[in-house]
């Protein structure tokens, strides 16, 4: 097995687990928990929260992605992914010229707007990753990637990426 930079030894194992419990076989993955997610909708009530600090728009595409997608616009625009995998979550804030950046702790946050999204996240379980653990190496058999570059990232949010 590769390196699992910067995660936690426990973390890491969790999230292996999760993996392969989504794709069943990490040398032939399958997509097919993709569908039974999305009707299920799991995330149902922390959507609804947040809807209620920002408005939201729905941007997911699961012909893409393994994960839920929402733009949520308040003081600024902001992009969160809620993944299918398990209890992982990006949060970003977007900026104008087409760049973001990770809130990936408290600390991050410039607003009562982002600790209450990134409260909303923790609160509910949610694992919010930094750019060194979504850029991890991982062992999954992804088609059109290298084997030797797969990531956290197209893991848990975006296979095709």
């Amino acid at each position: 097995m590769r390196e699992r930079t910067s995660w936690p030894w426990r973390a890491w194992e969790e999230l292996m687990r999760d993996i392969q419990n989504a794709y069943e076989d990490i040398d032939a993955p399958r997509r097919s928990f993709v569908s039974s997610v999305e009707q299920i909708q799991p995330y149902r009530d922390l959507v609804h929260a947040l809807s209620e600090v920002a408005e939201l728009n729905d941007d997911t595409d699961v012909n893409c992605d393994v994960c839920f997608s929402y733009v949520l616009r308040s003081e600024g625009a902001y992009f969160v992914r809620l993944s299918m995998v398990g209890l992982y979550a990006t949060f970003e804030r977007l900026h104008g010229r087409g760049g973001a950046d990770l809130i990936i702790s408290r600390k991050d946050c410039s607003s009562d707007f982002e600790r209450d999204v990134f409260r909303l996240l923790t609160a509910r379980g949610f694992h919010v990753l930094s750019d060194s653990e979504l850029n991890s190496a991982v062992d999954l058999a992804l088609p059109g990637i290298d084997n030797e570059a797969v990531t956290v990232r197209n893991a848990i949010f975006s296979p095709e990426e």
